[in-house]
């Protein structure tokens, strides 16, 4: 029964990243339409949705899993982490709506005016999505984000395929229609899913201060890790134009790839952590680094070398002439995702409460980061500007290792025996034993 349910969990984890994947296709038909400046605009306002709900989730909301384990304190937790991220997300969205004008300057772009306005809306939106995701993250019912997901992604696509069909999809404004009513379409299924879960009280003896300054140094660690992931967009639009900005947002698209499987061993690695933590079994956790660490680099591996073997020049043909230099900034970004599966160890670190050293180690990857895109600003190499993300990567991943290693969960006994274990299940005769033997774990 325990294989069956581990299985089930892994198989809807799977199920509901290929949705991404997937969808990825659709973004793929939707930046042959659009122009360059067209999809320019349009990924600045995804650019932007996506990095204060990046770190409204991996901050604020996190509190729901830190202090739900307390069945008497959920409904304060829940309510507080609502609160907080609700605020914070319409704080910072209000925020740059505010200074639109003198950002519009600084970008050489008028129409970053509309982006801001929009971004208000596409923010206001998402905020019931992003409490119900947490939800049932928390209690692990991965089916339930798995349709949450579709529901977003799936109304996005039907509305891409219609648009298409009638030739609707031409500005930037058309793109916005459609990311609003995906986003409303998931938030309205999510809180439908979650609703059981949805415990709103003010009482119980929980602290907010606790959850507060649980939250606050999360949410500077996760805008600044976030800034490189995200915002990079905005440091191509400063030192090129608006054309420059869609086409390294392409090739960032085909980065995300990678990204998508390393967010997915985050998201199941921090509860499970948590959890294990809690328990005191430091040894299946140890044990469950190693592996996912391994499982996860092969993975990058062979998927790099996919993609820098022909896979990036068919989708560039695909493309078309308008975004021909996204090949060459792919090529660079690639070096960086073969470092990505380490940056799981984030979770690792945050279960343990090490917030302050994560602040320090995205402080320094941000800062290798933001090196290498002036060098490559300075020196008007728009090929050049994906080594940004390959500077954060291969820092912060080294940084973590140090310090998961530091803490006695990652050894390299522990790497040999995760690598004897995924050879042994390869064998296919011995599968069953090593599953039956580590289902526990």
């Amino acid at each position: 029964m325990q294989l069956r349910k581990h299985l089930r969990l892994l198989s809807w984890t799977a199920a509901d990243k290929l949705l991404f994947v997937g969808y990825g296709g659709v973004t793929w038909l939707q930046i042959r339409a659009l122009s360059p400046e067209e999809y320019g605009l349009a990924a600045q306002l995804l650019t932007l949705q996506a990095w204060i709900a990046i770190v409204a989730e991996g901050s604020v909301l996190q509190g729901i899993i830190q202090y739900g384990q307390d069945q008497r304190e959920r409904g304060r937790a829940n309510a507080l982490a609502l609160t907080l991220h609700t605020v914070l997300t319409l704080g910072i969205a209000g925020a740059i709506a505010l200074a639109r004008d003198l950002l519009s300057s600084a970008f050489n772009e008028p129409r970053f005016r509309s982006v801001a306005l929009l971004l208000v809306l596409y923010s206001a939106i998402g905020i019931p999505r992003s409490f119900a995701l947490k939800l049932l993250q928390r209690e692990l019912r991965v089916r339930d984000v798995f349709l949450t997901n579709a529901a977003w992604l799936g109304t996005c696509t039907v509305l891409t395929v219609i648009f298409l069909l009638h030739g609707w999809l031409v500005t930037f404004e058309d793109f916005a229609l459609i990311a609003c009513s995906g986003m409303a379409a998931g938030s309205l299924v999510g809180i439908v899913l979650g609703r059981d879960l949805i415990e709103l009280s003010l009482g119980g003896t929980l602290p907010a201060r606790s959850v507060v300054g649980f939250s606050l140094p999360q949410a500077l660690m996760m805008a600044m890790a976030t800034s490189i992931r995200q915002l990079d967009i905005f440091l191509v639009q400063l030192f090129f134009s608006t054309r420059a900005a869609g086409i390294y947002n392409a090739a960032k698209m085909l980065y995300r790839v990678f990204e998508t499987g390393a967010d997915a061993a985050m998201w199941l690695l921090y509860p499970t952590a948590v959890q294990l933590l809690h328990q005191e079994r430091r040894d299946a956790l140890r044990a469950l680094i190693a592996k996912a660490l391994v499982l996860q680099c092969m993975i990058a591996i062979g998927a790099v070398a996919i993609a820098e073997f022909g896979g990036t020049a068919l989708l560039v043909r695909f493309l078309g002439l308008r975004y021909q230099e996204t090949a060459a900034i792919f090529n660079v970004m690639a070096f960086g995702a073969l470092a990505l599966p380490f940056l799981m160890l984030q979770s690792v670190q945050l279960a343990l409460h090490r917030v302050e050293q994560l602040l320090k180690i995205t402080a320094i990857g941000v800062a290798a980061a933001l090196a290498a895109y002036l060098l490559a600003g300075i020196a008007s190499a728009l090929w050049l500007v994906g080594s940004g993300v390959v500077a954060y990567a291969v820092v912060v991943a080294l940084l973590l290792v140090l310090a998961v290693r530091k803490e006695g969960l990652l050894t390299a006994n522990g790497i040999q025996q995760a690598l004897v274990s995924l050879r042994s299940a390869a064998t296919g005769s011995t599968l069953q034993r090593i599953l039956s033997a580590n289902t526990e774990k």
